[in-house]
């Protein structure tokens, strides 16, 4: 599959420059090495040097000025290589809450993760949390359906490591009772914005994780023996890669529809949330497939430690349940049309039909606000 010429069905074209494609896959192939991968902290340097690091940031704050469909093809990409890297929540999550605050605090190199503190002033499961330069908080105001932000140097806060499934640091934020936050009021359809632009950048990054695991499977089963002829030789391992890639193919169109919405539309579209919410369900429905057939077919080794499969599965698990699990997204998606009745159903499979007033319920609900 060639991941700079796909189109989605809205007809937005979401090709990227042969160029730029080029660079971001030589750069994050050789960020990995048999046996080892490069340290977070020193592909992020490598991407800042090369303008990569803040791909959509207005270059008037020292961004790139690019948009989501260079930024997807740099997520994609990384994943599909097993890199890990906090660029999702640098550029995309923590970049658009700073500009809709009015706030502009990503110097060059700089990194930031979001939490999203509760009732109690806790985030919890922070990827990244104690890893980034700063952290963006984020909590519901005083106001209903109002909301505050503060960008604050993670030393200055208290991160509780917890125990994740993948390379990614995962953490508790809390604020000091000794330290003074100075908070600055941001509107709720930013956050709303937030929530579903992480949702689509997960499954960008698990599509890319499933490409990397076909990419992996094709090269073991073409190159290990067994019985005195290659894996790929038998039909059963046959029938297991092409699953694997048919669910790629499957969650990637969904991923690109989902895509091209927000290109076109942006994160408040009419028929952005419905897309994205069907991109997900697709998603974690296809990575489990994929998972499971992908270990099959590397049998024992695809276990251990020193292969490098545990870089593009584990990951994906994680990335499949945050921002919403594949419960919550089909719940929702089932509650549209349980709600609307049988004449609503059909307009719903054909185009999304108008979600009005939906995407609030679903901010709700994940965050906890």
């Amino acid at each position: 599959m060639d991941a700079t010429t796909n189109q989605a069905d809205t007809g937005q074209d979401l090709a990227v420059d042969d160029a730029l494609q080029e660079l971001m896959t030589d750069l994050f192939v050789r960020f990995h090495t048999p046996g080892s991968a490069l340290p977070p902290d020193a592909v992020w340097a490598t991407l800042t040097e090369v303008g990569l690091a803040r791909l959509t940031t207005p270059e008037s704050t020292g961004g790139s000025g690019a948009g989501w469909i260079e930024a997807a093809a740099l997520l994609r990409t990384a994943a599909t290589a097993g890199v890990a890297v906090p660029y999702a929540e640098t550029d995309l999550l923590a970049g658009p809450l700073h500009q809709a605050a009015g706030i502009d605090t990503q110097s060059a190199g700089a990194t930031s993760t979001v939490a999203v503190l509760d009732m109690n002033g806790l985030a919890r499961n922070v990827p990244w949390a104690g890893a980034t330069t700063t952290v963006t908080l984020v909590r519901s105001a005083s106001a209903p359906g109002t909301y505050e932000l503060a960008v604050v140097s993670t030393e200055r806060l208290s991160i509780a490591s917890t125990p994740g499934i993948s390379a990614t640091p995962l953490g508790t934020v809390s604020i000091p009772d000794s330290f003074e936050v100075t908070w600055s009021g941001v509107e709720a359809s930013a956050v709303e914005a937030y929530v579903l632009c992480g949702a689509l950048a997960r499954a960008v990054q698990c599509v890319g994780a499933m490409e990397g695991m076909l990419i992996s499977s094709i090269a073991h089963t073409t190159s290990r023996d067994q019985f005195g002829r290659a894996l790929a030789k038998f039909q059963s391992v046959q029938n297991l890669v092409v699953d694997i890639a048919a669910e790629t193919a499957l969650a990637r169109a969904a991923v690109d529809t989902a895509l091209a919405e927000v290109v076109a539309h942006g994160f408040s579209g009419a028929y952005t949330q419905f897309r994205v919410a069907v991109a997900r369900s697709v998603v974690s429905r296809a990575l489990g497939v994929a998972i499971r057939n992908t270990h099959q077919v590397h049998g024992a080794i695809g276990t251990t430690h020193e292969h490098s499969l545990h870089w593009l599965t584990l990951p994906a698990l994680q990335w499949r349940g945050e921002f919403g699990s594949a419960a919550f997204w089909e719940s929702r998606l089932a509650r549209i049309a349980l709600d609307g009745g049988s004449e609503t159903v059909w307009p719903i499979v054909v185009d999304g039909a108008h979600l009005e007033g939906v995407p609030e319920a679903w901010l709700r609900a994940i965050i906890g606000a």
